[in-house]
């Protein structure tokens, strides 16, 4: 089955909403080579059971505090790829591992759903997601320099 979209066929695969799994690990933490395998299965099937989305990547990183970005290289390719347009949606466990700080959280989730096809994030733990985060954006900044 296909379906014709701005002249071009589209394949209903095609049409898959893609999800992406970002996890910020404590780099305390000695073997984690089967827990983060096992992460990536849980992954899949959240992905597909929960969202209805195909898995498209899952990042990781070791650095619990998410300070300094070099220390987050999966970070770094996280963004790289939702520019790039590889995903519609970012699901990660919390705000808190997320990034450095809530300044950078609100810039980046501004970028991203600035993009031509915008990318949505998801804290599952917080019960959150960008778009929620920037529709009360404004009353953030209302009461920051009010």
């Amino acid at each position: 089955m296909t379906n014709i979209i701005r002249g071009k066929q589209i394949s209903h695969v095609d049409l898959q909403y893609r999800v992406a799994f970002y996890h910020n690990l404590s780099p305390d933490q000695m073997d984690q080579t089967i827990s983060i395998e096992l992460m990536k299965k849980q992954d899949k099937r959240t992905a597909e059971k929960i969202y209805g989305a195909l898995l498209s990547a899952v990042y990781v990183d070791h650095a619990y505090n998410g300070e300094v970005m070099s220390e987050r290289p999966g970070f770094e390719k996280l963004l790289e790829d939702a520019r790039a347009g590889k995903f519609d949606m970012i699901v990660t466990p919390t705000l808190k591992h997320f990034t450095a700080s809530s300044d950078e959280t609100l810039q980046i989730t501004e970028e991203l759903l600035a993009l031509p096809a915008p990318v949505v994030i998801r804290f599952e733990k917080d019960m959150l997601d960008s778009e929620f985060i920037h529709e009360i954006l404004p009353l953030l900044r209302e009461v920051k320099h009010g």
